[in-house]
């Protein structure tokens, strides 16, 4: 192995095994999951953080400066055990569609200790299972190998990354507790619905509703304190 390919491996693994422990309270933290049987990207990294920060900038464009805070650093890089198509073919749960969501939820907690809601963090997990739907609940959010495609531009049906940025977009918004819209017709364009397809960020938008419940959101901060 090369020289800079063996600098490479050991900045990645520094990164799994030496994470920060001084993160600011009440923080993002966004993952990249590496399973066993796939090389760790540095594309992938750039384009996590990338649209973390974008993102970040998007949400407070809404909330007249506040937004979230990124843990430092932005991207911890996380290395499995469990080969790729483990995540969604380990049976957890009844529904099927939903294996890749907590056996990433399962993995995050034995690997980091994790424990989404009590915490301190709102966890965003970028896995390189195969997937194609992104989900979250409270405090968690999980966005399989898809998003990572689309974040670079590469995903074979959707190529552009801004719908892919905007997809965090909306799947942070259930980990910070955002609903759906109730009238899904009249904010057909809303960050919460379907505005992260071919309007974010310039025409999609939160509701009055969703300004709300973030605003009470002590995840949320004002610009001086991310």
């Amino acid at each position: 192995m090369k020289l800079y390919g063996v600098m490479i491996l050991l900045a990645l693994m520094t990164a799994t095994t030496d994470i920060a422990k001084d993160a600011p309270a009440k923080s993002v933290r966004f993952v990249y999951l590496v399973s066993a049987d796939r090389p760790a990207s540095k594309e992938y990294i750039r384009a996590i953080e990338h649209a973390g920060r974008d993102v970040q900038q998007w949400y407070a464009g809404q909330l007249e400066g506040r937004s979230f805070r990124l843990h430092s650093p932005v991207v911890d890089v996380v290395l499995s055990d469990k080969d790729a198509m483990w995540f969604t073919t380990h049976p957890n749960g009844k529904n099927e569609a939903s294996w890749g969501f907590y056996n990433t939820l399962d993995e995050i907690k034995r690997l980091l200790g994790a424990q989404p809601g009590s915490d301190g963090y709102v966890w965003v997990i970028y896995s390189d299972g195969p997937g194609s739907s992104g989900r979250a609940s409270r405090c968690f959010a999980y966005l399989p190998e898809d998003d990572l495609l689309g974040l670079l531009g590469q995903h074979p049906t959707q190529k552009d990354p801004k719908r892919w940025i905007g997809g965090l977009a909306h799947e942070l918004g259930h980990a910070l507790g955002l609903p759906h819209p109730k009238d899904t017709k009249k904010h057909a364009r809303a960050i919460m619905w379907a505005g992260f397809y071919g309007h974010y960020p310039a025409n999609c938008y939160l509701t009055e509703e969703d300004k709300k419940i973030l605003l009470a959101n002590p995840f949320i901060v004002p610009a001086e304190e991310k």
